[in-house]
């Protein structure tokens, strides 16, 4: 399994998403990632509600955040981001972050993921309509 999927979301930041240095608390960035996530599940037809029917999810078994420069409230961002398939049961999701008004990259993010059945947590393979919804 080799294909990829392209994906792109815009945010602007809220005044809730900084910490008391004034810019983006590190752990919103992955909040960031999954309404990225969401926003091209929709685009592609897909609802969170499918996994509950598919009876399988997926869970987030790695992420790895490389921090390039602060953002602030009121900024625009935009999320980037490359899913590829690495398997039956797994794919990541390598993002790109950056500020809309400069260009300027805020954060590189690599998050890695497999499906599980919902009921026993154990590895399943990717749900049919995920894959062909995400070019497989």
């Amino acid at each position: 399994m080799a294909s990829a999927a392209k994906l792109t979301s815009r945010l602007r930041v809220r005044s809730c998403d900084t910490d008391s240095f004034g810019h983006v608390n590190n752990a919103v960035y992955l909040r960031y990632c999954e309404g990225a996530r969401n926003d091209s599940m929709l685009e592609r037809g897909l609802a969170f509600a499918d996994f509950a029917k598919w009876q399988a999810g997926p869970v987030l078994t790695t992420a790895h955040l490389e921090f390039k420069a602060p953002a602030w409230t009121d900024d625009e961002l935009l999320v980037h981001g490359m899913l590829t398939f690495t398997g039956r049961t797994r794919f990541c999701i390598d993002h790109k972050i950056e500020r809309g008004g400069d260009g300027a990259t805020i954060c590189l993010v690599r998050l890695d993921f497999a499906f599980v059945e919902l009921a026993t947590g154990r590895p399943c393979r990717i749900p049919e309509a995920f894959l062909k919804a995400f070019g497989e």
